[in-house]
């Protein structure tokens, strides 16, 4: 089964691994999922490539594209418009243990429950990929929103703050975000 939310100008598309994607190991279920919801969000095959940053794109497609994928789940995303990103992930312990590496000292202060600490990993992750700058700082370079503007963040690039419309939501026992480019 595949489910397709729509947020704002993005198209995203998530899946369960089925049994026979289960059944390969966890990166070979991954890339068999990711093509089987490339081929229901395009109707046909699609190879993914990657730019020099990592990015995946598909050569041709007018679209830009965002992959992300958890244990048990994988996401696409496709967007008319600048680059943006998804990020797919379910409850993990490690999170609790890492979050000095991508919360600020500020975020750390604010942010303390497992399922915070999840909210807050996915939209840095998508952040990331929005921002399209290999080497930006998760804790330092990609900014939370803040209570007073919940649905918006930023990253820092060449001293500007680029901002991001943020949407996140729970899909079974994950939770996904969304990065969209505010023009």
């Amino acid at each position: 089964m595949i489910d397709k939310f729509t947020i704002d100008t993005a198209e995203i598309y998530v899946t369960h691994f089925s049994p026979e994607e289960e059944a390969t190991g966890q990166n070979c279920a991954q890339r068999l999922a990711v093509a089987r919801l490339l081929r229901h969000a395009l109707g046909c095959e699609a190879t993914v490539m990657h730019r020099d940053d990592g990015s995946p794109y598909i050569d041709g497609l007018v679209r830009e594209l965002s992959i992300s994928h958890c244990k048990g789940y994988a996401a696409i995303g496709l967007h008319y418009g600048a680059r943006f990103g998804i990020d797919i992930e379910r409850p993990r312990a490690t999170l609790q243990r890492v979050a000095r590496k991508f919360l600020s000292a500020d975020e750390m202060q604010r942010l303390h429950t497992p399922e915070e600490l999840l909210k807050a990993w996915t939209i840095k992750e998508a952040l990331y990929k929005a921002a399209a700058t290999p080497g930006i700082s998760l804790a330092e370079g990609l900014v939370l929103p803040l209570p007073s503007t919940p649905d918006m963040s930023y990253a820092k690039k060449d001293g500007l703050a680029v901002p991001y419309k943020i949407s996140s939501f729970a899909y079974d026992d994950c939770v996904i975000s969304v990065a969209l480019p505010i023009p």
